[in-house]
């Protein structure tokens, strides 16, 4: 893992597998923060950020 400032903006460099466990954390205290002033809000608007990139995640439907 690394870490820079290019231009006002931070670089991060990790693994795939870490970038995965930084948005469960980043997730789980979303969930945690979400009714305590308006922390939630923030950490749900970074998480949407962080994966505006990314492929939609589909929900398979289940077979009941």
């Amino acid at each position: 893992m690394s870490y820079s400032e290019e231009n006002g903006q931070v670089v991060l460099r990790m693994s795939r597998e870490d970038y995965d466990i930084v948005l469960m954390a980043l997730g789980a205290l979303t969930a945690m923060t979400w009714d305590k002033e308006k922390k939630g809000v923030r950490l749900l608007s970074l998480l949407n950020r962080l994966n505006s990139g990314n492929p939609p995640y589909e929900v398979p439907e289940s077979k009941s």
